[in-house]
């Protein structure tokens, strides 16, 4: 007798459930196991990052001869100004070119990482 005065059944598919709620479980283990493993077998073909033709100083160019408003959003300032301002730092020699790049690319990052996040 339970708390409440009648007899517990004994049902024969309530003592299977368990057992069978137990063979889910295994079986769904098993799924992400194998769902794993399959991940990481697989292996990613690598795609290049960086893949323009365009060289460092060909690229800088480019954007120098190209639309005002990109070169304004990316240094601020008109590929007219930033040529007469190179070629001030370079005449000078306040900027030399060295193995790798020259004195148009130095000043572009330069300027390119002063300008991010300002507004004109």
């Amino acid at each position: 007798m339970n708390r409440f005065g009648s007899t517990p059944r004994h049902d024969e598919n309530a003592l299977a459930a368990p057992n069978e709620q137990g063979q889910d479980d295994d079986m769904l283990v098993r799924a992400v196991v194998a769902m794993i493993n399959s991940r990481r077998n697989r292996r990613r073909v690598p795609q290049p990052m960086h893949d323009s033709i365009l060289t460092g100083s060909m690229r800088v160019e480019e954007i120098l001869n190209g639309h005002q408003d990109v070169i304004q959003g990316m240094i601020s300032m008109k590929s007219s100004t930033f040529r007469a301002l190179s070629n001030l730092l370079g005449s000078r020699e306040l900027l030399t070119p060295t193995n790798h790049m020259n004195v148009n690319e130095q000043l572009f990052i330069f300027l390119a990482i002063c300008s991010q996040g300002a507004t004109n």
